[in-house]
């Protein structure tokens, strides 16, 4: 137990270190394109080539995908600072715990739960073991309504922390305490009791809880081998438990899915399904639906935009950027939950909501009430892409950036890659040198002009003009620089090419597209196993895009389609 705490302390790097290992050669790096005005675009990383069909676990291509599909790896994952957060308020209800400052992992195709790079280190142990006292010295504030006895233990303290405990440490373990376990907190519990009081021995051993690693990591050690398939290994209900629980609701698991877990019910389909979709039905999966989104569609980006104050005036860093991003996080959750809840509604729909900031960026009146619904002109605004967060996070400080917007469509909606510049090419910004004022896209026409950059550029920029109506702050225009605007592109190497006139008929063409849909099936798959896909995947996935198309790009369908596929419910031990 010395590996877990010392007097409530991590004293655990060792055995984290020793519990992830080696964590694989991780990411690369994003493979990223310059457009020419110092910045870099792309913001994904390279997805390869598409697997191909497996004979449904081998990963020999040509066979048929059938019986169990082969789940692919499994790497040891962690709570990433959002579930951290979300877990430790729910641990504590009634209380509302200040966010803690956990460190932001490196991201992998935009997510920040890629088990392969969840690297552990000696701030972050640090960070836990600070975040595990504030924690619990929040909690204590409160302790009158989470606690089960008088606060100061009552007439038997003892009595009340050797109740207490294992009912807190099975919440916090996402599973029952082994007898290992209960004997070495209720030890700490009662060391500490003997030397100092109740209130001091219960906060240790709580912070001893919340630095171990059953609490951090995602532990998933005591499924059985299903015979006949090698090493590949069934999750126990408790594992399953956590993993659906933080897929859907981005924290530990509640009662309902305790008791479920604790009756058998996950390891069956029909009871996977039904609390699936109940955890859809209920609030916490409106939070974590929109946090994958924010990481899928980039919201950092919006959140740290920083436009020229000369040209964009209005524009307040703090304010503005807060309102664009409540207003994509109202749509989201709205057209998901609310609305037609499918893929292509969240690329065509012109429906959102707005405070003053926004409406005065879409030129539409003020609701009446504080972020009330909006109706907008359909021939100027088609979903997401056409919001003013999305826009402006992805343009310039003075003019857009067809090559940011262009490269985000192609690595985020069409898994396509965006590979770097040649080194000898000369990014620096494009401009109309001594001739007459140009437009932006004028502008950027020498990137095809070019011979080196125009094969490139024939693709990203072809899309990115898409969105040459709105300039930076997101505002729709008919005229930039005095000039007519041309938002005509053309789609290429998808199976909906061909020309387009503007954003919004590009919005509405990449809402129809099979490409985009099976594109948005592996960035859900990516995120619930917190890895990128890989060829043994294939079956897997050809099921998940199968299903996707039966259900019309159903969002909630996808989930729970996810949930109980084999890759989510199965790992594999071998190469671990």
């Amino acid at each position: 137990m010395d590996l877990y705490y010392t007097r409530g302390r991590a004293a655990g790097l060792g055995l984290l270190l020793a519990l992830t290992g080696a964590p694989g050669c991780g990411d690369p790096g994003d493979e990223m394109m310059t457009d020419g005005e110092g910045t870099t675009a792309g913001s994904g990383e390279p997805t390869g080539p598409e697997p191909t069909a497996t004979d449904g676990g081998t990963g020999e291509p040509g066979g048929a995908c059938e019986g169990l599909h082969d789940p692919g790896p499994a790497p040891l994952r962690r709570l990433t600072h959002t579930q951290y957060n979300n877990t430790v308020n729910d641990l504590f209800p009634g209380v509302e715990i200040p966010p803690q400052t956990i460190l932001v992992d490196p991201k992998s195709g935009g997510f920040e739960n890629d088990g392969e790079l969840q690297n552990p280190s000696a701030l972050l142990i640090e960070q836990y073991q600070k975040a595990a006292v504030a924690v619990t010295e929040a909690a204590q504030d409160g302790i009158g309504v989470w606690l089960p006895c008088p606060p100061d233990g009552g007439p038997n303290p003892a009595q009340c922390g050797h109740e207490f405990l294992p009912e807190f440490g099975a919440r916090a373990f996402r599973r029952p305490l082994t007898d290992e376990e209960r004997a070495a907190f209720l030890g700490l519990f009662d060391e500490r009791l003997a030397a100092d009081n109740f209130n001091v021995a219960l906060q240790l051993t709580m912070q001893a809880f919340l630095q171990a690693p059953p609490f951090l990591y995602f532990l998933e050690f005591n499924g059985a081998p299903v015979e006949g398939q090698g090493d590949i290994i069934q999750l126990d209900d408790y594992e399953l438990a956590a993993r659906l629980s933080y897929f859907l609701w981005d924290t530990t698991p509640d009662a309902a899915l305790m008791a479920a877990a604790a009756a058998g019910e996950l390891t069956t389909d029909a009871g996977l399904e039904e609390h699936a979709r109940r955890l859809l039905g209920e609030a916490p999966a409106r939070r974590a639906v929109v946090n994958f989104h924010r990481q899928w569609l980039d919201f950092e980006k919006t959140e740290l935009t920083a436009l020229d104050q000369a040209t964009y005036p209005a524009w307040d860093p703090e304010a503005t950027n807060h309102a664009l991003l409540e207003e994509l996080r109202r749509f989201i959750e709205h057209t998901i939950f609310d609305g037609e809840g499918t893929l292509a509604a969240l690329l065509t729909s012109n429906e959102s909501f707005a405070d003053e900031t926004v409406a005065e960026l879409y030129g539409v009146a003020v609701p009446a009430e504080p972020w009330g619904p909006v109706t907008l002109d359909p021939s100027q605004r088609a979903g997401v892409l056409t919001t003013p967060g999305w826009l402006s996070g992805h343009a310039h400080a003075v003019n857009p950036s067809p090559v940011q917007r262009g490269v985000f469509v192609m690595e985020r909606l069409l898994c396509q890659v965006a590979p770097p510049p040649p080194a000898d090419v000369d990014t620096n910004p494009p401009d109309g040198g001594d001739e007459d004022p140009k437009t932006n896209r004028e502008r950027y026409d020498q990137h095809t002009e070019d011979a080196t950059c125009a094969s490139c550029h024939k693709i990203i920029d072809g899309i990115g003009f898409g969105f040459e109506h709105y300039d930076s702050a997101g505002r729709y225009r008919e005229l930039d620089n005095g000039f007519p605007v041309d938002a005509s592109g053309e789609l290429i190497g998808t199976d909906v090419d061909g020309p387009f006139e503007d954003g919004v008929e590009l919005a509405q063409r990449l809402g129809q597209s099979a490409v985009v849909r099976d594109c948005v099936v592996s960035q859900y798959f990516r995120y619930a196993l917190g890895r990128a896909p890989q060829s043994a995947d294939a079956c897997a996935q050809e099921a998940l895009r199968a299903e996707f198309e039966t259900t019309g790009g159903d969002i909630h369908e996808l989930l729970v389609s996810v949930v109980l596929s084999d890759a989510f419910r199965y790992r594999r031990t071998g190469g671990e």
